[in-house]
């Protein structure tokens, strides 16, 4: 065969290949409407055995580390589907290094307070107002929250909670209004069932922002929902929508953990083992009458047979209020071994006062999601999803009918529907367990 015959077969396989991928990577798109196109071409790409490609561009994309200069804005979107208002309130005497920032038309100093040391933002020298010139070295944090500890968080007896997290100090002056305060949302029979707050975590990176969902776990019924590719298969009761006879019911849901191929620990659900559970992983688990709390497997948690659904998603980011990510350096927290990595992530803890809280934060790397999870109370920390319109947590209208309309709680966060239409990965849906119907869900 001549090298012209050669080169003609090779530039005809490219020319097929091309074909039959354009025709693919369309008929994905078109089937995901919602979602933005770069996550689609992200998905259809990984679902093609081009995941390497994937993490390299991905490493390429997000190497940039956030902004120092504080934002004056928050993501949070409360149920009238307003955003959170620009800086209202300012602080009479600087407690940090200064920068600035602009607010409503005019140049207001921000200050920085760094009343919190963490592994991103170690406590810079100060003076005293003694004159008197003090450093501190500490590297890690305890929660900010005053608040009660429950005492046995994998009991499957019902643990009374404080009525509502408590209000967090914002790190960064002149606070944003409403930064830092539990806003009561989700209301059933009139209370409120999930609290939602927004906040500038990380007083050394002003621009990095955090959205928060925080929930009673002994109030709601969790049920672990599957994604039509993770973990795909068929014969699943809780399929890759919420629909039928649970929708009435239906409060609030958010997403859950990586692709398999990232191995990410074991998925158990409805009675089959999709991924094998590992020991040390931090672990959602939900219980066979609906409870659910987040626990590190074989130590807190155990096979006792009390599991309805088990999700794990690599060890855990913090254990007793502490940054432990680093205990783990071979694993991949999402193409991060070296803390080069900035982009949007999602988490979800048990925290000190027995709320489970969910967290959307960008664009931080590990480092800077542990440090955010202990100065907002979190007592046992894991990773959810990470990057685009993946950390999603949604609320939803007209509690009690069959036709519900989802409520994003961050700006930053895809389609409010993706929960009640067909989601490609796996999620997290609270219901109301006085009405939902018995066998309405698994």
């Amino acid at each position: 065969m001549t090298r012209r015959k050669i080169f003609r077969y090779l530039l005809l396989a490219v020319v097929i290949f091309g074909i039959v991928s354009s025709f693919s990577l369309t008929r994905y798109v078109l089937a995901h409407p919602n979602d933005p196109l770069q996550q689609n071409v992200a998905s259809w790409a990984r679902n093609n055995g081009m995941g390497i490609v994937v993490d390299k561009l991905e490493t390429w994309l997000h190497n940039d580390p956030p902004a120092v200069a504080p934002t004056d804005v928050l993501a949070l979107v409360t149920d009238d589907s307003t955003i959170a208002p620009l800086i209202t309130t300012t602080s009479p005497a600087p407690l940090g290094q200064e920068t600035t920032t602009t607010h409503l038309g005019k140049t207001t100093p921000a200050v920085e307070r760094p009343v919190i040391a963490t592994q991103s933002c170690s406590t810079p020298t100060t003076t005293s107002p003694t004159g008197a010139t003090t450093t501190s070295t500490t590297t890690t944090s305890t929660t900010t929250t005053t608040s009660t500890v429950v005492a046995d968080t994998t009991s499957t007896t019902t643990t009374t909670l404080v009525p509502r997290p408590a209000d967090i100090a914002p790190f960064i002056d002149p606070r944003i209004k409403g930064e830092g305060e539990w806003i009561a949302t989700a209301r059933v029979r009139k209370k409120p069932m999930v609290y939602i707050s927004s906040i500038r975590p990380l007083w050394c990176f002003g621009s990095v922002v955090a959205t928060m969902a925080a929930y009673n776990p002994s109030l709601v019924h969790t049920a672990l929902f599957n994604g039509t590719e993770m973990p795909g298969g068929k014969g699943w009761k809780n399929t890759s929508k919420i629909k039928g006879k649970a929708l009435p019911s239906l409060i609030a849901s958010f997403n859950g953990g990586f692709r398999f191929e990232h191995e990410p620990g074991g998925y158990i659900t409805e009675g089959k083992t999709v991924q094998r559970m590992r020991k040390g992983f931090a672990t959602f688990g939900i219980r066979v009458d609906g409870t659910s709390t987040i626990g590190i497997w074989g130590t807190d948690m155990t096979d006792d047979g009390s599991w309805k659904s088990l999700r794990q998603n690599l060890p855990p980011l913090v254990n007793n209020a502490k940054s432990v990510y680093a205990n783990y350096p071979s694993v991949n927290w999402g193409e991060d071994y070296s803390n080069k990595i900035y982009n949007y992530r999602s988490a979800a803890c048990l925290r000190t006062d027995g709320y489970i809280m969910f967290m959307a934060v960008g664009k931080v790397n590990i480092k800077m999601l542990a440090d955010t999870l202990i100065v907002l109370g979190c007592h046992i920390g894991m990773e959810l999803d990470i990057n685009g319109t993946w950390p999603f947590f949604a609320t939803y209208s007209d509690f009690g009918k069959s036709e519900r309309k989802g409520r994003i709680i961050d700006t930053r966060m895809g389609d409010p529907d993706r929960h009640l239409t067909n989601s490609t990965k796996d999620f997290f849906a609270l219901f109301d367990p006085q009405t939902l119907p018995t066998g309405a869900v698994k």
